[in-house]
């Protein structure tokens, strides 16, 4: 993973403001410990920043700092002790670019049954700033899972080719604002965007990526369609052109049948957020801006286990139409871009 920032010391003091104003809608406090999460590859004018920041809010705040550890390369050390202390902290601040809080892990499981509040943050200052969490898109987006956690059957098609079916029933509806202010709660800043994890054995049907949707993982923007077809919730085969080669490939290095199985589906609601921008940023923010632009229709495959879901996986590949058809219960929600009931918009 390549993490850019300016080489000036003096940046951090430009982000202080900014972070305060972020670290208020999470609602630190005084009586608060607060913890900076970071590796050997984190911004270190990030972690200034916290620092400078939660001084004027929290009891104490400090950084606890590992080496560099990619999802699913961590195994033989042992971070119990590097756990122990993110679970006596109230708040955290994740700045790592590793795996060790990875959202579908057992250690982000522990962390957040202690009670304690993570903020991730990845994106690059101006992502920050141009997607800071505002009152309009975290009510969207809480309205929205609101009411994709009531429905029951989902449907999801395209002009491309689209046409997919699956069912929900009983898994909850779940949102990332891009603030955490509830114990136990993980979010990321920058998010706007909402998701659930479906029933893994209902989804049927056929997914066609088409010119210009997002292969996140693999930080590519489709170039020729892509035909996925999806039996019981399983990938049963990928064609197309280059495209199909990677996404294929990808899967495949995960050497885990549980890579192909449905995770989560869910759709967009930041009206600020730029579909270009990992064709200029790559996805060093997790791709959380492209996942968060208005009206896209976003699902992926593999783990969705801390999403209510089934699947434990640690292989992961998130995938966006930019103009998709999602209905819920027969109604239409987002279509070509457009959120659709008044009252989500």
């Amino acid at each position: 993973m390549t993490v850019r920032f300016p080489i000036s010391s003096e940046i951090g003091g430009d982000l202080v403001g900014l972070v305060l104003e972020e670290l208020r809608l999470c609602k630190v406090t005084r009586d608060e410990t607060m913890v900076l999460f970071a590796d050997t590859r984190t911004n270190p004018h990030y972690v200034a920043a916290f620092l400078a920041a939660g001084k004027e809010l929290a009891r104490s705040v400090f950084e606890v700092k590992i080496p560099f550890l990619p999802p699913g390369n961590g195994k033989g050390i042992d971070l119990g002790p590097v756990l122990q202390i993110l679970k006596n902290a109230d708040f955290i601040v994740d700045l790592s670019t590793g795996g060790t809080l990875y959202l579908y892990g057992e250690g982000l499981g522990a962390v957040l049954a202690s009670g304690a509040r993570v903020l991730q943050v990845k994106a690059i200052e101006d992502q920050l700033r141009r997607c800071f969490p505002t009152e309009e898109v975290r009510r969207r987006t809480a309205k929205g899972a609101a009411w994709l956690d009531r429905a029951t059957d989902i449907r999801f098609t395209s002009k491309a080719g689209t046409d997919m079916t699956m069912r929900k029933k009983g898994r909850p509806g779940l949102s990332q604002l891009g603030v955490s202010d509830e114990k136990g709660r993980w979010d990321s800043w920058p998010s706007g965007f909402l998701y659930c994890a479906p029933e893994e054995d209902s989804a049927t049907g056929t997914l066609v990526l088409d010119v210009g949707d997002l292969l996140v993982m693999l930080g590519r923007y489709v170039a020729e369609p892509v035909r996925i077809d999806v039996a019981k919730g399983v990938i049963q085969k990928i064609t197309g052109g280059v495209d199909a080669v990677l996404l294929q490939d990808h899967l495949d290095q995960a050497n885990d049948p549980e890579a192909y199985i449905i995770s989560h589906i869910g759709w967009g609601t930041d009206h600020r957020a730029r579909w270009s921008e990992i064709a200029q940023r790559g996805t060093e923010d997790g791709a959380r801006e492209v996942r968060s632009t208005y009206g896209n229709v976003q699902i992926a495959f593999g783990a969705n286990y801390r999403l209510g879901g089934k699947n434990k996986t640690m292989a992961h590949e998130d995938l966006i139409l930019r103009r998709a058809k999602f209905e819920l219960d027969g109604r239409t929600i987002v279509d070509d871009g457009r959120i659709i009931p008044e009252e989500l918009r």
